[in-house]
């Protein structure tokens, strides 16, 4: 018994030093953008924008810079207004307001620009993109899930399956991942007939 009450004691104190649970939730989480962290992961998860007559929040914080007479929710953690496009909370910088709008799933576009979760997808083009649904999307030259491009498979031919799995005329995908023997003419998911 005295060495748990004495663990125990030396628990108390070598975590006196740090903020507790209910402290960190009493604190405001960091929102500060970094180059390779993914906006989910900024603090904010999914949730919808709310408004009073001056200020736009996202999940209860306040969305900077927005404007709440022209503020649009978008759905998936997108929102806009007449200015500047938001995910999450977040300004997206280059967006388009007055094209932008939102697939779901996680994609959004403008006139310019093909967006995946608030960042931009390189060499997509917006003019021929199409959420297929299931994290897998399309242009005329190349099929991406979750906004990363999937080497080698064929747009022209690509289709999204369900349950994580897609094919072509060449190749059967599970998650953007290519499956090594499984045979795309003959191959099926188990909700589909």
């Amino acid at each position: 018994m005295k060495r748990i009450v004495l663990s125990f004691a030396l628990l108390v104190i070598a975590q006196s030093g740090k903020p507790s649970v209910i402290e960190y939730r009493l604190q405001e989480p960091s929102f500060a953008a970094t180059e390779n962290a993914p906006f989910q992961e900024r603090g904010r998860g999914n949730g919808t924008y709310t408004k009073d007559s001056w200020t736009v929040f996202y999940r209860g914080y306040e969305v900077e810079g927005a404007s709440s007479s022209s503020f649009e929710d978008l759905g998936s953690g997108y929102g806009k207004d007449a200015w500047k496009v938001f995910y999450q909370g977040l300004e997206i910088e280059g967006a388009s307001p007055s094209s932008f709008r939102s697939f779901g799933d996680g994609y959004a576009k403008d006139d310019w620009q093909v967006f995946y979760r608030g960042r931009k997808i390189e060499n997509a083009s917006s003019s021929s993109f199409e959420n297929l649904g299931g994290g897998y999307g399309k242009d005329s030259w190349t099929v991406f899930y979750r906004g990363k491009p999937i080497p080698n498979a064929s747009a022209s031919s690509f289709e999204n399956l369900g349950r994580g799995y897609g094919k072509d005329a060449w190749k059967v995908f599970y998650n953007g991942k290519a499956v090594k023997g499984a045979s795309p003419s003959s191959f099926r998911t188990p909700h589909q007939r």
